[in-house]
């Protein structure tokens, strides 16, 4: 059978470059953190790929910054969130230990945390991004009326179900004139290499990144903590250990993962142009060949603002996003109904919530996700399957 992987928003195929990074890692099997000469050797390693990640980042060399490298992406967001609540001894200002803020629907790894802190003592108040625009106005309003000092705001940068791509900067500015001592964090994961920034661009303290979104392997992460937030001592590690990522990350670093992660971030920078030109060709493929079916009662969930092409969101006619997978699977077109990492919650999406659908809306949500590496063949054969599964599923209803 072929297959046509439609599903990159949850994780990419490695490419070449990567399993090529994964290959040199090879011959460094020292532990990084060792004095004797294996170890060095591979620490060597582990500090050219940081560099290169770095780069990928818009980060000089010679910065007074930190790249920490993690397992995931949700591990960078839970040192960040986390380690910014527990870096100081907090008394109490009106019942509340500080004020958190989050865009309303961030990806678990910022909401969980969030909610554990909220249990804690901590107020945490979501700002709206109904039809997948940040409300800027809202946020002013929660920074003029927080009873207690906001120590943290966390605002993704794309959203990792409908694509909408956030005004991070002004928001970032617009917390920063506000409490000039908050930390400001941006989840990045599926920005990374899908639009250009910096964490300087965004005016950010904090940065989240993946490797496995951008066709490098699981197991590697980065958090990028501006010079003033480490001076300042507002992150503290959360995972005690040995004290390996100048202290923020402790355990034994990765290096088939992190060699896998800088090679693919130095070919998807060589190819950044042309990669996201192909996006965009795709994307108007994908929306012709599709169209038709908004007759059929598809309902497209594209966001008001700015948005990243390779994430398309729709919600089928009465026919439920489970029945419509399996029934696209056994085709071999794989897509998803939401974000990976909650899939098997069963319980409603939060980023489709926000974003404004109906409850029958996203009981009956696709998520389409492609890349550079897709085809104008994987596009049609989607398109093809949907008219013939949403004929034939609303037939047998």
């Amino acid at each position: 059978m072929e297959y046509h992987y439609l599903d990159n928003a949850a994780t990419t195929r490695p490419s070449d470059a990567a399993l090529e990074g994964m290959r040199q890692a090879e011959q460094y099997y020292g532990n990084p953190s060792s004095v004797h000469g294996a170890g060095m050797e591979a620490n060597r390693f582990l500090t050219a790929c940081r560099g290169k990640i770095a780069a990928a980042l818009g980060l000089s060399p010679l910065a007074p910054n930190r790249l920490i490298l993690t397992s995931s992406g949700t591990e960078a967001n839970n040192i960040a969130i986390l380690g910014c609540a527990y870096a100081k001894k907090r008394k109490p200002v009106g019942n509340s230990l500080g004020t958190i803020l989050l865009s309303d629907g961030e990806h678990p790894s910022m909401e969980k945390p969030a909610q554990r802190l909220e249990s804690e003592g901590y107020t945490v108040v979501r700002i709206p991004t109904a039809k997948g625009v940040l409300d800027l106005a809202a946020l002013e309003t929660a920074l003029t009326d927080a009873v207690s000092p906001v120590i943290f705001a966390g605002f993704m940068l794309v959203n990792n179900e409908t694509g909408a791509l956030y005004d991070v900067r002004s928001a970032a500015a617009l917390v920063k004139r506000h409490h000039p001592g908050a930390l400001v964090h941006c989840d990045a994961v599926q920005g990374f290499m899908k639009t250009r920034f910096t964490p300087k661009t965004l005016g950010v303290d904090t940065l989240t990144v993946s490797a496995h979104k951008i066709h490098g392997t699981r197991g590697a992460g980065a958090l990028y903590i501006g010079a003033d937030v480490e001076k300042q001592k507002k992150i503290v590690p959360v995972m005690p250990g040995g004290g390996q990522e100048f202290g923020y990350r402790s355990g034994t670093e990765n290096l088939f993962a992190i060699g896998a992660f800088a090679h693919a971030c130095q070919e998807e920078q060589s190819r950044f142009a042309a990669n996201r030109a192909a996006e965009n060709t795709l994307r108007e493929t994908l929306l012709s060949s599709i169209a038709p079916l908004a007759d059929e009662g598809v309902q497209f969930n594209i966001p008001e603002g700015t948005f990243v092409p390779g994430i398309l969101n729709l919600s089928l006619p009465a026919i439920r996003s489970e029945i419509m997978l399996n029934y696209l699977s056994g085709k071999g077109i794989y897509v998803s109904a939401g974000s990976a990492c909650s899939a098997h919650a069963h319980k409603e999406s939060a980023a489709l919530k926000a974003f404004g659908l109906s409850p029958e809306a996203m009981d009956c949500a696709l998520r389409i996700s492609f890349d550079h590496t897709n085809t104008e063949g994987d596009i049609l054969a989607l398109a093809a399957a949907l008219k013939e599964g949403i004929a034939g599923l609303q037939r047998k209803r």
